[in-house]
């Protein structure tokens, strides 16, 4: 099993989203092999998701009624095999956590920008995929490639049911690229 953390601030709104819209496209490619967790930099441990993140991504079918906030760990850090920051400022936090996970963490907009000038893994099984995915987008970071202008997805935190709604569809954008690019687009009779 390989793992992807993604992380916010209090993992109570974008990283819930992201986690639930993540399993999702997993789902629908029949991929079980990858897990996926997250947690937030100032996470309210045991707190559920916002009302507002509840309702946003219940629009798009996805359910994170039963989510409980995480406050980040090193551990968590260590053990997984790529951070997905939703913010610059969260990735830079991750790394300051654990100086080694910076070859493996990446904000979800510079992740998808990298993955997209690059082949897509080979034949390997998921794990392998990912894998070989975070090597590649580290290898083409570290030749200086640019990262895209406003790396971060907006905070809707207190905004109102709107702008959850504005940051689920983005979410939902970034997280589908983000798998596809990866593990390949859902073929006919695939989506569940």
């Amino acid at each position: 099993m390989s793992t992807v953390l993604v992380v916010c601030t209090g993992n109570i709104c974008r990283s819930p989203m992201a986690e639930g819209l993540l399993r999702q496209f997993l789902a629908e490619r029949g991929v079980d092999e990858i897990v996926v967790e997250s947690a937030g930099v100032s996470g309210w441990e045991g707190s559920t998701a916002t009302a507002d993140a509840v309702r946003a991504v219940r629009e798009l079918g996805i359910d994170i009624a039963r989510h409980e906030a995480r406050r980040l760990s090193q551990s968590q850090v260590e053990s997984a095999d790529l951070v997905v920051a939703l913010a610059a400022e969260h990735r830079d936090a991750v790394v300051r956590l654990y100086p080694p996970a910076e070859p493996k963490t990446f904000t979800l907009k510079e992740l998808v920008h990298l993955l997209r000038r690059l082949h897509p893994p080979g034949d390997s099984g998921p794990a392998g995929k990912l894998e070989a995915a975070v090597a590649m987008a580290e290898q083409l970071r570290s030749t200086g490639t640019e990262r895209p202008a406003g790396e971060d997805v907006a905070d809707p935190l207190g905004l109102g049911l709107d702008s959850y709604r504005a940051t689920a569809w983005e979410l939902e954008a970034l997280c589908r690229q983000f798998v596809d690019l990866v593990f390949g687009e859902v073929t006919a009779g695939r989506r569940a």
